[in-house]
């Protein structure tokens, strides 16, 4: 309250010494006039023409700064009714707000600070809406798929096999709808910075192999060859979070080559960068995967017939830009994929 009171007074003491201000030069510059007039002859001086020459000055200069004055406080009090009015806007959820082009001092940089505010806004419900949509349609497939073959086997008259058969789908998609809510809520908490990242030196060669390990059901599997022949490098980061960012990418390696095809795992090291190269002879992208392969929920291959969530990418992306990693793909399709994971020094 107090300092609130004490910019009022500011305010007050400023338009007050405009206003002497502008009394002051009007004062003098009458004064100037009468004074080279009578210099040049053309008025002269006697008791009766300095009194209404004292008088004229003295009316002029006091309605100059009245004028001025008041100019002043009424131009202060418009200008804080439109900021007023943008934050009016603002709470009424009306984030488009347009910057005025004839605010004056502290109140235009309040403005500005309103329609950044607004921006942000903007862009934050955007965010929320895409999220609450996508999310949605992407949970719907799993949960329609669990329901359906329930409803199957409440229904009974079903061979041991068809019974198996049933249960392997709702446990499939049951961990899918797992993986997606769990995804999904890593990249948010990435999104919004609610995670501590916090980095030290550890052993990354280690670290990929232990990846390596965890997706080899995967690998062997489909028969690929993984090549991954290389000594030991450390680097500084986040080691949680670039753990799940080489298991996403070493598994789209993995998942988009074909059967009996081959990844390869190199790392090299230079004064300045650790780079991580993961390249694969698989199906590669396309250039339109290749422009939205990091949006959240997209999914290069549109028959649907790849397992994944189309979160994978996204959330590399997402660990790299907390950690400080730069990210660097080719991919050719039909040939194969190489992403580089970069680390600098």
């Amino acid at each position: 309250m107090d300092e609130t009171n004490g910019k009022k007074k500011k305010l007050r003491v400023s338009d007050l010494a405009h206003a002497i201000l502008t009394s002051t030069v009007c004062a003098g510059f009458f004064l100037l006039i009468i004074g080279i007039s009578a210099f040049v002859g053309s008025i002269k001086f006697n008791m009766e023409n300095a009194f209404w020459f004292v008088l004229f000055v003295f009316i002029s200069s006091v309605a100059a700064g009245t004028f001025t004055y008041m100019g002043r406080v009424s131009k202060r009090n418009e200008d804080a009714e439109t900021v007023a009015k943008i934050a009016e806007d603002l709470v009424k959820g009306k984030c488009d707000p347009v910057m005025p082009d004839d605010l004056d001092g502290g109140y235009k940089k309040v403005a500005v600070s309103l329609i950044k505010l607004a921006e942000h806004l903007k862009k934050a419900e955007i965010s929320s809406n895409d999220f609450i949509n996508d999310f949605s349609h992407e949970i719907k497939t799993p949960i329609v798929s669990i329901r359906g073959f329930a409803k199957i086997l409440s229904k009974g008259n079903l061979s041991p096999e068809e019974q198996k058969e049933y249960l392997d789908v709702i446990m499939t998609e049951s961990d899918r709808l797992i993986d997606l809510t769990a995804g999904t809520l890593l990249l948010d908490r990435l999104d919004n910075d609610r995670l501590e990242v916090q980095s030290k030196l550890y052993n990354l060669s280690e670290q990929i192999r232990r990846v390596i390990l965890m997706l080899q059901e995967q690998w062997e599997s489909k028969n690929i060859d993984i090549e991954a022949d290389f000594t030991e490098y450390f680097v500084v980061s986040n080691e949680e979070l670039v753990s799940q960012l080489f298991l996403n990418v070493i598994q789209n390696a993995v998942k988009f080559s074909r059967d009996g095809g081959k990844v390869r795992i190199t790392i090299d090291e230079t004064d300045k960068n650790t780079t991580v190269c993961v390249s694969d002879n698989g199906i590669g992208m396309d250039d339109d995967t290749k422009k939205r392969m990091f949006d959240k929920y997209f999914r290069g291959d549109k028959s649907r017939s790849t397992p994944g969530n189309g979160l994978g990418l996204a959330t590399v992306k997402k660990i790299a830009e907390v950690t400080g990693i730069t990210l660097k793909v080719d991919s050719e399709e039909n040939k194969g994929t190489n992403f580089s994971v970069v680390f600098k020094k």
